[in-house]
């Protein structure tokens, strides 16, 4: 059965007038601007490339708009474009200024950028973005070029796209007028060609409702579009009149997410949400997942208020500064560092699960084992990324559905995947390690172990300004050690029984030296372990090994299991 769609009106429209003739508003919850540089190259290339070519008419797509305000519309769909077509001409308008003719740039600012008030002179966009961008945006596209706001740094990486769009923008109007006799009228030949001939489907419909539904039945039509907008786009059709509270929502989410880092994480957060309530899910079929789990109006305000909520947490995972941590106390907020050094993606599913199900005691005591899986698991391979994530997600899913309630059931669970004490040893006695941080962490955890600390894996200090990493086999020794061949030097370099620690400055001139020149050097550091590497008369593979053997002895103790 097709959907019932009231007043709509689709037109095909230049995209000049869609900013020319309109007070265009991108709402809250959209998503900030995404353009790359290969998606914006493209669009100015090929509408240049259109004209050059004498095409009547070059089509960019679809933008769907829903009345907003009694002056304004709302984008739901097209922000990009429309934000990227204001670029390119806000980089016409500088170049008229900048060369001389600030009566054009005024004539062509006031057609397609800014209104000014009549009485106040407040200088308004006819395309304002969301709030995350709308400041920036206003500052180094519309205000006029000689206003001190242009020197405005971005501070986002939405920011950082529009700063690389105008820089893309300028180079292609200055390229386009060229050597040409008349560079103001091959500018306006660009400027009529955007104003009338590059085209858009311009959809306009009554609500937010109906909107969500034309937004639906382009992606079903082939559109591109990112999972995060598909979801979003489906829990506010979803939600009907409780459209405020999924908003409102959504806007929390991305809120707390862009605190920490860029757009780009928040499909994955979804995923990893999604993942530890329902157990693993790829990416390619999260969205229609969620939309078989959520079905009704509650559903889409319940699924919504988890993601606000459960953003949160993942907000204080990324970042160990997050308050959140502050209820943990400084040992889990340490385990939880160790373990985004080491680059634990995977396990984020079951971090989730874990924060939102767990008492402090058992999420400390989680996050412990967590650190010496993950340091097994680096070591003795075996499991790949995707099959790990699997046992975690599955793990997390029971840890939700109350299964498994404390950190000694959890490993339980865990224990035929995790390496156990005789299979990591023995990866352990032959680990090569090439990630010079990883191999700090590692030898200060086997050297607070040898010296009896209580929590050796919880590693305070691993600044690698002050602490640093010694070869004691070089990469490329000198004539001094013959005794290794090329093969063997290959082999045994990287061992970590060849590695040290030792205070930064104190290894600057070690280089290529030979052991008897590195000898009192390493008897003499305050880290015991290295100290006990300075003492063999020579360094041989055996030596290598031999202590290679000592330190997985107590890496096990180091990364226990309980």
């Amino acid at each position: 059965m097709g959907r019932q769609i009231e007043e709509l009106r689709i037109e095909l429209e230049s995209i000049g007038h869609a900013l020319a003739d309109n007070v265009l508003q991108v709402p809250i919850y959209q998503r900030s601007y995404a353009w790359e540089e290969v998606h914006i190259r493209d669009l100015y290339q090929d509408i240049t490339t259109a004209l050059s070519a004498k095409e009547k008419d070059y089509f960019v797509g679809s933008i769907v708009v829903t009345k907003g305000t009694d002056v304004e519309l709302e984008v739901v769909d097209g922000q990009q474009r429309l934000a990227s077509i204001a670029i390119l001409v806000g980089a016409m308008r500088d170049w008229l200024f900048s060369n001389g003719d600030p009566k054009r740039a005024a004539q062509l600012e006031q057609k397609y950028l800014v209104n000014v008030d009549f009485r106040t002179q407040e200088r308004k966009g006819r395309l304002c973005l969301n709030e995350i961008d709308h400041d920036f945006f206003h500052k180094r596209v519309l205000s006029s070029p000689e206003s001190p706001d242009r020197e405005e740094k971005p501070t986002k990486e939405s920011h950082r796209r529009i700063a690389c769009a105008i820089g893309l923008a300028n180079a292609h109007v200055q390229h386009w007028v060229g050597t040409s006799s008349d560079k103001v009228a091959r500018l306006g030949e660009l400027k009529d060609y955007i104003d009338e001939h590059v085209r858009v489907i311009w959809v306009r419909v009554p609500d937010d409702a109906n909107a969500f539904i034309i937004f639906e039945t382009l992606n079903d039509r082939g559109l591109d579009l990112a999972i995060s907008d598909l979801l979003k786009n489906f829990l506010f059709r979803l939600s009907e009149d409780r459209l405020s509270e999924v908003k409102q929502s959504w806007v929390e989410m991305l809120a707390t997410l862009d605190a920490v880092q860029n757009e780009g994480i928040v499909v994955e957060f979804i995923r990893h949400l999604w993942s530890s309530k329902y157990g693993a899910t790829r990416q390619k079929e999260l969205y229609s997942e969620i939309k078989k789990e959520t079905s009704s109006k509650q559903s889409a305000v319940d699924f919504a208020k988890e993601l606000a909520i459960g953003a949160k947490m993942y907000a204080a995972i990324l970042n160990t500064d997050h308050a959140l941590w502050q209820q943990y106390g400084a040992t889990a907020k340490g385990h939880m560092a160790t373990i985004n050094s080491l680059g634990m993606v995977q396990i984020r599913p079951l971090l989730l699960a874990t924060l939102a199900k767990f008492n402090e005691k058992e999420i400390t005591a989680t996050l412990r084992l967590m650190v010496s899986w993950s340091v097994r698991l680096i070591i003795a391979g075996g499991l790949g990324g995707g099959t790990m994530e699997k046992h975690y997600a599955d793990a997390a899913k029971a840890v939700r559905d109350g299964v498994i309630r404390n950190s000694k059931q959890l490993s339980t669970t865990l224990a035929t995947v995790v390496p156990r004490d005789s299979e990591f040893e023995a990866a352990l006695q032959v680990a090569r390690v090439t990630k010079a941080p990883f191999a700090r962490y590692y030898l200060q955890v086997l050297e607070r172990q040898f010296t009896g600390e209580k929590q050796p894996e919880l590693v305070p200090n691993a600044n690698q300004e002050e602490v640093n990493l010694e070869h004691i086999l070089p990469r490329k020794p000198d004539k001094s050690w013959s005794t290794f061949n090329d093969e063997e030097i290959a082999a045994f370099h990287n061992r970590l029984g060849n590695l040290a620690l030792l205070a930064v400055g104190v290894n600057s001139g070690l280089g290529n030296s030979s052991f008897e020149d590195k000898k009192p050097i390493l008897a003499a550091s305050s880290f015991k372990l290295t100290k006990i590497a300075g003492k063999p008369k020579s360094w041989t593979s055996k030596e290598i090994e031999d202590r290679q053997k000592k330190l997985a002895e107590l890496g096990v103790k180091a990364w226990p299991l309980v």
